[in-house]
């Protein structure tokens, strides 16, 4: 495994044609609706692309999808004609010898294996086909849930690979152009990624340049000497792929606070120089000219026979222009566009066109149009996206009625209610925090505000877009909101919560400059209160932020007018928590006696951590699961593992902390929470090994792992990449060093001891 890890990724993917099915079918396949759709979308493909690299290629894919579906026959089948296209496809072989090893038949699979076995070490030309086949898999596969920007960095290595083994490969010019025209979309796709991420301007550009050069190169082809589907389906759309890298010059920030588009002067020099050495400058003021160009490429007809052939390219165009008109807010316009290319397709193969239709519809404020062309395209083809998108379709129809208790404001009610959880249900692992916000914003505004406030913790949990704080603005203004309006009981909990989630998000993105003016502006009291907590609390070195205090940082953003009055506000809060340390403590030293029995009475001091559930789901143990942490996870264990596990699934935790009782033993009592829970969570970071507690702690749950001979008891969680504790590196851990995959907690949670 050391060898392999050594290795570009490129390379064991040349090593092993086919390992595309073989990796993929090793993880959950996807669900059956979305291989139906890619079916019928390659199905599209393989008509658009009547021969060359595109076609064998989709006939490989097409194949891998019948397998997905449990259709071994038809999978067969497919290969076998697309080694009638090419006897020679390393893919096509491998990916049939898989299939038939699956269908135990042996004798085949040594025939397939032996022709694989064949191939000459120098082969550059089939293995550089067969790497690009591979990409082109990856591209179009269903298996969509890693982030956008790691899924298509894959299929972009393959596709570079591949191109240096073909370059001398004079006979494949064409095979090149339609690699380069698949190439040139993933660049769009990867560039599209980066551009609300922390520090990755340099890979933006890289990914811009690159892609824009070979788009570039492919529109330069003298489209009169190329066959029809090459013109069609590659020059004139990468006309249109090119008009979409051209309007996107990036955003900065005006007077007012609001991003607005660059100019062409304020874009970055190297990009600028590129487009000048490419001779682009005239399209990049008027972008609007590679998509007309591609459409009057996309028409014209060399003879009369090519008039009837297979108008999907037209579709396409028309469907790209229409973004590009979106993006400029000329709704109207993008609509003609949108439906003359319904007008040519109106099959499911068409479902992108449909989305972007309704998407139209509802910036037009045509919100019953928009609803059943959603309704329809979810019926092609179910995405988390176009489900949330419905979900704030149905929002709108119910925030406009005037009776919100009316019969039919009920039922927009519960349409929404119910399309948004099934947008997040669909999620799984792909990591959407405009969906989860999308969901909190809904649930705030019909006064569902603690639910509203789960749904932007999600959010932020799985934001990897760290340029934004979106997710965050939400969370903190609902946090806020709560306080304000929240029993004095409940203060303390949503202020620490207030204090962990402030802080985590100024670690991660710098000082919260913007965002802490407008709180400062709606919620002035509120947020001197958040002041006084970290002078109060948090004056810790270890604490520290670039080397400030977070109180120090929320009163620098403070007007130079109000700074006198903000810090006076300020001591008098900071006041009030140290009359409430000395009242507690008052009441530590003095002794309650029960009025019955004269004995002393131990009353339970307000906890951060969510109030135990009455009753486990488990029906064997009192608790369903037992955590062990190190100090430095408590607020990670507070807020999210708690919080996600017993307030929005209904398990029933125990941590030492909360659930020993007082007066107690308490080396006893955390033996007994281990030995009385169904699983027990080991949350694993730096500062978890050697930690006494911690140890103990473990040493008795891998006691009860071996003495019961329980095979699924113990669950490591790992929270830092180094954090992997030496007695436990035999078991598989659920990694949570960005984001935690609540589905396989889940999965593993319900599996019996």
């Amino acid at each position: 495994m050391a060898d392999i890890d050594k290795k570009e990724i490129w390379e064991i993917y040349n090593e092993r044609p086919g390992l595309f099915q073989i990796s993929l079918t090793a993880s959950q396949n996807p669900p059956a609706q979305q291989i139906k759709h890619r079916m019928i979308a390659s199905g599209k493909l393989i008509r658009c692309f009547p021969e060359g690299f595109t076609h064998r290629a989709t006939q490989n894919l097409l194949g891998v999808l019948y397998f997905y579906n449990g259709q071994f026959y038809q999978a067969v089948k497919t290969f076998e004609k697309a080694l009638q296209l090419q006897p020679d496809s390393l893919t096509a072989m491998a990916n049939i010898a898989f299939v038939y090893q699956r269908m135990k038949q042996n004798t085949k699979v040594t025939k397939y294996q032996a022709r694989l076995a064949e191939v000459k070490e120098n082969d550059q030309e089939r293995k550089g086909i067969a790497l690009a086949e591979q990409a082109f898999a990856f591209l179009f596969d269903c298996y969509m849930e890693k982030d956008a920007l790691e899924r298509n960095k894959l299929p972009k290595e393959l596709f570079v690979q591949s191109l240096k083994m073909l370059e001398n490969c004079e006979h494949h010019q064409t095979m090149i152009t339609e690699i380069k025209y698949w190439l040139g979309q993933v660049y769009l796709r990867l560039f599209s990624s980066c551009h609300r991420r922390k520090d990755m301007e340099d890979i933006e550009r890289e990914y811009y340049m690159k892609g824009v050069k070979e788009l570039v190169e492919i529109t330069k082809i003298d489209h009169s000497n190329v066959k029809l589907y090459i013109r069609r389906e590659v020059i004139s759309t990468s006309w249109a792929f090119l008009g979409l890298f051209l309007i996107r010059r990036g955003s900065i920030l005006d007077e007012s606070g609001n991003y607005k588009r660059k100019t062409i002067d304020q874009m970055d020099e190297k990009i600028k120089a590129l487009l000048q050495d490419l001779e682009l400058v005239q399209y990049l003021d008027d972008p609007e000219k590679c998509f007309q160009i591609g459409l009057e490429q996309a028409s014209t007809s060399v003879t009369d026979s090519e008039k009837s052939c297979e108008p999907r390219i037209a579709t396409e165009l028309l469907i790209r222009y229409a973004i590009f008109l979106k993006t400029e807010e000329r709704w109207e316009e993008a609509l003609k566009e949108l439906n003359e290319a319904l007008e040519i397709d109106n099959t499911e193969a068409n479902w992108f066109a449909l989305t972007v239709k309704a998407e139209v519809l509802d910036n037009l404020g045509r919100i019953d149009e928009a609803i059943e062309d959603r309704k329809r395209a979810i019926s092609w083809n179910t995405t988390s996206r176009d489900i949330c998108d419905l979900a704030k379709a149905y929002q709108k129809k119910y925030m406009s009625c005037e009776d919100k208790n009316s019969e039919i404001a009920e039922e927009f009610l519960l349409n929404a209610s119910d399309c948004f959880t099934r947008a997040v249900q669909l999620l799984r692992q792909e990591k959407r925090p405009e969906i989860h916000c999308a969901q909190g914003i809904f649930l705030r505004e019909i006064g569902e505000i603690k639910e509203a406030i789960e749904c932007f913790k999600r959010a932020v949990e799985v934001d990897t877009a760290t340029k934004s704080r979106i997710s965050f603005r939400h969370l903190f203004e609902s946090l806020l909101f709560y306080y304000r309006e929240s029993l004095d009981s409940e203060k303390g909990k949503i202020m620490h919560e207030m204090a962990y989630f402030y802080d985590v998000t100024s670690r991660k993105h710098g000082e919260l400059t913007k965002e802490t003016e407008q709180f400062l502006t709606e919620y002035e009291e509120e947020m001197a209160t958040l002041t006084a907590y970290f002078q109060h609390y948090r004056q810790q070195p270890s604490l520290y932020s670039n080397g400030k205090t977070m109180s120090d940082i929320i009163t620098s953003v403070v007007k130079e007018d109000d700074i006198e009055k903000w810090r006076v506000t300020v001591e008098e809060k900071e006041k009030y928590f140290r009359s409430q340390e000395e009242t507690k403590l008052a009441k530590k030293k003095k002794e309650v006696l029960c009025s019955r029995c004269k004995g002393p009475v131990i009353e339970r001091q307000l906890s951060v951590f969510p109030d135990p559930l009455e009753k486990p789901r488990s029906l064997k143990y009192p608790y369903d699961f037992y955590v062990i942490f190190s100090p430095t996870d408590r607020d990670w264990v507070c807020h999210i593992l708690l919080e996600t596990l017993e307030v929005s699934y209904g398990y029933k935790g125990a941590i030492a902390e909360r659930d020993i009782r007082p007066g107690s033993t308490d080396i006893y009592q955390r033996v007994n929470l281990i030995q009385n829970c169904s699983k027990i969570l080991v949350i694993l970071s730096q500062k978890f090994e050697g930690n006494p507690e911690c140890d103990y702690e473990l040493s008795h749950a891998l006691k009860r792992k071996h003495e019961e001979n329980l095979e699924n008891v113990l669950i490591p969680i790992l929270r830092n990449v180094d954090g992997l504790h030496q007695s436990l590196r035999t078991i598989t851990f659920l990694d949570a060093v960005d984001d935690c995959d609540w589905n396989k907690l889940i999965n593993a949670l319900e599996s019996k001891p």
